[in-house]
């Protein structure tokens, strides 16, 4: 199997950025303008060690459907990660960072072992 190459991760955190902003717009009706660049800046950080999570396990699948099965507990897992985000920033940014890993972590290891169970079948 081909391997998924780390510049993915990128995207995952430009991703996590987006996110953040139009949960904000729809949440409020406008756009958060006194938040630093800091914020954001750690939200890329966090969006991009989700990433890293989701390479590492893509990487150990063997077939296509391990694979798939392992991306979907991954998506599956970001709504969940997204609050934890978050919520996380009340704890400062080790807990912006560090929370949202923990469903994506969990959810794609769960996810590949459950691809390599259906692909052996």
């Amino acid at each position: 199997m081909k391997k998924t190459q780390t510049y993915w991760a990128l995207l995952v955190g430009f991703l996590s950025v987006v996110v953040q902003i139009a949960i904000f717009y729809l949440r409020f009706g406008k756009w958060n303008v006194s938040s630093s660049m800091l914020d954001y800046v750690l939200f890329f950080l966090a969006g991009i060690l989700g990433g890293l999570i989701l390479i590492y396990f893509l990487n150990r699948q063997n077939s296509k459907t391990a694979w798939l099965v392992t991306l979907l507990a991954f998506l599956l897992a970001s709504p969940i990660s997204i609050i934890m985000m978050v919520g996380g920033g009340l704890l400062g940014p080790i807990g912006v960072l560090v929370f949202p890993q923990i469903p994506w972590a969990l959810f794609t290891w769960l996810g590949g072992l459950a691809g390599n169970f259906f692909a052996k079948k």
